[in-house]
């Protein structure tokens, strides 16, 4: 069989038929966005990377966290290329560039001037109130620990030592604070401050007696950490939002090199600075440097990854149609021998970006030029869902059985790659990146089965649900930010506070919608114009011609 750009796998049929379920699972994946986020300042040694942090957390929240971060992003792109190919077969491949320009690109750009900036504006104002309650955190901190709670002084210090807040530090340690405090990977206050080069706070915790002996999850001491190479730490340091300059970070290296060169009695060595100013010589790698790690997107990151498919998308097409390649047989892509191949593939991609210790599922990229792996990981499941549509499944046969594989995938599959990672045997990283990618295809795949029994139908509350959802993943980072720290001291469980986060961040995100965002230019720019219901006897005719928010951002 041979295929070209009008020819996938063979001219779709289903076109004709509208698929509400993956109209709501595309809403779940979205409102899940802001539930896995409203949880991020519960979870114990978050200071570095979320600007809240609660003074009652759990590692309990960490675990819940991976569980819906292994699987919901890679589906949302699996349902978006189930859609972008909806529209291209639909309307043609310029109105699919055109509706992807107005319902994407220039929403991503609104938001870039609007909404990352007051997201800066309330995470400065957060961190600069959480250093004012910091002395009567550590105070109380003998009661949270018969708690059983983890105290938020504990939580900061992590994120005080990175962002060199000396007066923070020195607070801490005046009252009695643990100088070999760890963080979830093991690392103390001395590894935290050795890798981002913090000099003036690590000789303040080496005159408190900080050890020069312990050793991280990877096995790694304090001074092992002054040769990790300047790319892996700008990772990181875009990972936990440090922000980072790198002659300043090698500099304070050396600086603390001295310092445990004097404590020990023999040299220690660090990256020198000079060996990386030879490689700045080359300007054109600072620039490719800088657009990787610079976190200017947050999490718009989502919206330019779909740019960037579409383009490619577009060109894929453009190029099958005068280089025709064999089709894709439908049960590679419907039966379970998909699994063959989607499974090896991505843990590639999975493998490469397994940089961070502990952490489950794909990495994040929020700069401007993506990370390769990452682009390659998420371009696996967006490509997938241009087939899937092509596939014409009627019956939904990918979700067939999603009970046991959705119970597999909870069960046994996510358990084991948890367990699996932080090992840096070369057996158990390549197991990992496979259980992992299992565990998000599993799911992937259960969860369009678990839709499609029971939201098939259409239905108004979803329609305005789904709707709403583009709007409520836009705006929800600072107003959830600002709840967060709002409820950070209350005395109160903290499934009571994650609760009282989501429902007050969505109810006032949805009463915006309905009446700020909905019925203006906004409204129409996020999701199209809106039309009432067709009668019953034009209703296929209707979706077939004006599908005015059919895939909508997607």
């Amino acid at each position: 069989m041979r295929t070209t750009g009008a020819d996938l796998i063979g001219a779709s049929s289903s076109a004709s038929s509208r698929r509400h379920d993956l109209d709501a699972l595309r809403a779940c994946a979205m409102l899940l966005g802001i539930v896995l986020h409203g949880m991020m300042s519960f979870i114990p040694g978050i200071g570095v990377i979320w600007p809240v942090e609660d003074s009652h957390a759990s590692p309990w929240y960490g675990v819940l966290l991976s569980f819906i971060h292994g699987w919901r992003m890679p589906l949302f792109f699996l349902v978006s290329g189930f859609f972008t190919a909806m529209l291209w077969r639909k309307r043609g491949l310029r109105e699919l560039i055109s509706h992807r320009f107005k319902r994407i690109f220039v929403p991503m750009l609104l938001a870039l001037f609007t909404i990352i900036p007051l997201t800066w504006v309330v995470s400065g104002y957060v961190r600069s109130q959480a250093t004012t309650v910091a002395a009567n955190d550590t105070a109380d901190r003998g009661d949270a620990e018969n708690a059983g709670q983890t105290p938020a002084s504990e939580i900061r210090i992590l994120g005080d030592v990175a962002t060199a807040n000396q007066a923070a530090v020195e607070e801490y340690l005046a009252l009695g604070g643990d100088v070999q405090l760890r963080d979830p990977n093991g690392a103390t206050l001395l590894h935290v401050a050795c890798f981002f080069g913090r000099a003036n706070i690590a000789e303040l915790l080496l005159k408190s007696d900080a050890s020069l002996v312990a050793r991280n999850n990877e096995g790694q001491r304090p001074q092992d950490l002054l040769l990790v190479d300047w790319g892996t730490t700008a990772y990181v340091a875009n990972l936990f939002h440090v922000p980072v300059e790198r002659n300043d970070v090698l500099t304070g290296r050396e600086k603390i090199a001295a310092l445990i060169s004097e404590r020990e009695g023999s040299k220690v060595p660090s990256l020198p600075v000079e060996a990386v100013d030879a490689v700045d010589a080359v300007s054109f790698g600072s620039v490719i440097d800088l657009l990787m790690h610079f976190p200017l997107l947050g999490h718009l990151w989502f919206l330019w990854f779909l740019c960037w498919y579409v383009c490619i998308f577009a060109l894929l097409i453009k190029l099958l149609q005068v280089l025709p390649i064999p089709g894709v047989s439908r049960r590679w892509i419907l039966s379970a021998r998909r699994f063959l191949w989607l499974v090896p593939l991505t843990a590639v991609p999975q493998y490469l970006m397994a940089r961070t210790p502990g952490a489950f599922g794909p990495d994040t990229s929020v700069g401007i030029l993506p990370f390769p792996a990452v682009f390659a990981y998420y371009a696996l499941f967006f490509g997938f869902g241009v087939l899937y549509f092509d596939a014409d499944d009627r019956d939904v046969a990918v979700g067939r059985g999603f009970w046991w594989m959705l119970t597999v995938a909870a069960i046994l599959l996510f358990p084991l790659g948890l367990s699996l990672q932080g090992s840096t045997a070369e057996g158990a990283r390549i197991a990992s990146s496979i259980v992992q990618v299992s565990y998000a295809w599993m799911m992937s795949f259960g969860m369009i089965g678990l839709f499609h029994r029971h939201f098939q139908a259409h239905s108004s509350w979803l329609r305005y649900l789904s709707d709403s959802a583009y709007w409520l993943y836009l705006a929800h980072i600072p107003l959830i930010i600002y709840i967060q720290y709002v409820v950070r001291d209350l005395p109160l469980l903290s499934g009571i506070k994650v609760i009282i986060v989501f429902v007050a961040t969505t109810s006032m995100l949805l009463l915006s919608y309905h009446f700020l965002v909905r019925n203006i230019w906004l409204g129409v720019l996020l999701n199209g114009r809106r039309h009432s219901q067709p009668s019953r006897n034009h209703e296929e005719r209707m979706i077939v011609l004006a599908p005015q928010n059919e895939g909508e951002f997607n």
